[in-house]
């Protein structure tokens, strides 16, 4: 049986670490699903930066959400978190339940008993949540948990439209299992630019709806970009200006007249016979500094003078998120910096 492949792309969570997201975007994938979280309201480290990069760079999204009930009312609360972070970025897009071994694990701790019935009811309250929401139910399965314990025609029968996120890593699948699957997770150790590391790839069958929340010129809030906001701010305590003359909004929003300035930047040192020293000054380079410090862990000092360790800095940076590693911020190196 074939399929028509609609989409593809990666899911991810923390276990990825730093992803820029333009760079897998811009290889081919035209859909991310994120791991929001897992158990009591737990958000993956990741999640933040991750969705909020897909929401700029308007990239479809979906979610899942990692579960650890083993009670109806745990997992209602756990589709209450996943729903908020969702609603956070998207007003409508997939959200799936993802019940592993793991989960099966931390119930048998907890002296909990798992049979197929308690694990189609936690489904079920899971993804009627979803579902009432707005919404759309994902299920999470794979070939064991679709014969032990899933009761996929139940929780259709119950929750209406249903759509399966099916795991197999191989390079086919048969054709009872392909008539199952809304997507399929293929594999594990894909690689892909903008991420360290291997990672799922998932091919998607359907053409899942991801709405974002609308974000008119201005609007602040969930929808404002805090690095980019910085940025912005910076530019014009530096002086640049837009194609009209003018100082940007200060929006947080990366559009035509920010991406306009960032053409307009390139933070560099001065090269001297035998070392560095301070070239580019001002409010961007302290921006930048900070920046660096913030997604390397480090500590240089945020002076404006952007010499030797700067340029240290901004190689270590440049290599960490698979950039073109040459010293110098310029644009790209910057819109990295406004996602990771």
């Amino acid at each position: 049986m074939n399929k028509i492949v609609k989409k593809k792309g990666p899911d991810l969570s923390v276990y990825q670490g730093i992803v820029n997201m333009k760079q897998v975007r811009d290889s081919g994938c035209d859909t991310v699903w994120l791991r929001a979280g897992y158990g009591k309201n737990n958000v993956d480290q990741k999640y933040i930066p991750n969705a909020q990069a897909c929401y700029n760079l308007g990239i479809p999204a979906g979610i899942y959400w990692f579960s650890y009930a083993y009670t109806v009312e745990m997992a209602k609360k756990e589709a209450e978190y996943a729903i908020a972070q969702a609603a956070k970025y998207w007003t409508r897009c997939p959200i799936a339940y993802d019940f592993e071994y793991d989960s099966t694990n931390y119930a048998r701790k907890n002296g909990v008993s798992v049979t197929r019935k308690l694990v189609t009811d936690l489904a079920v309250a899971f993804l009627r949540q979803v579902k009432d929401a707005g919404y759309i139910p994902i299920l999470y399965t794979n070939n064991d948990y679709t014969r032990n314990y899933f009761d996929i025609d139940r929780i259709r029968s119950e929750i209406g439209d249903l759509y399966i996120w099916y795991a197999r890593y191989a390079d086919t699948i048969s054709e009872s299992e392909m008539a199952l699957a809304d997507a399929w997770q293929h594999t594990s150790k894909a690689s892909l630019p903008g991420i360290s590391g291997n990672v799922d790839m998932n091919k998607f069958y359907k053409e899942f709806v991801c709405r974002p929340i609308p974000r008119p010129e201005g609007e602040q809030g969930i929808k404002c970009n805090i690095n980019i906001l910085d940025f912005q701010k910076a530019a014009n305590a530096d002086g640049y200006r837009d194609t009209n003359g003018k100082m940007l909004s200060e929006d947080g929003i990366d559009g035509p007249k920010t991406q306009y300035v960032r053409w307009r930047i390139f933070l560099k040192a001065q090269k001297t016979l035998l070392s560095y020293r301070a070239g580019s000054t001002g409010e961007v380079v302290k921006w930048w500094q900070r920046r660096c410090n913030e997604i390397l862990g480090h500590h240089q000092e945020e002076d404006g003078m952007y010499g030797k360790v700067s340029r240290s800095e901004t190689l270590a940076l440049q290599r960490k998120l698979s950039l073109k590693a040459d010293g110098i911020a310029g644009y790209n190196s910057i819109q990295a910096a406004f996602y990771n």
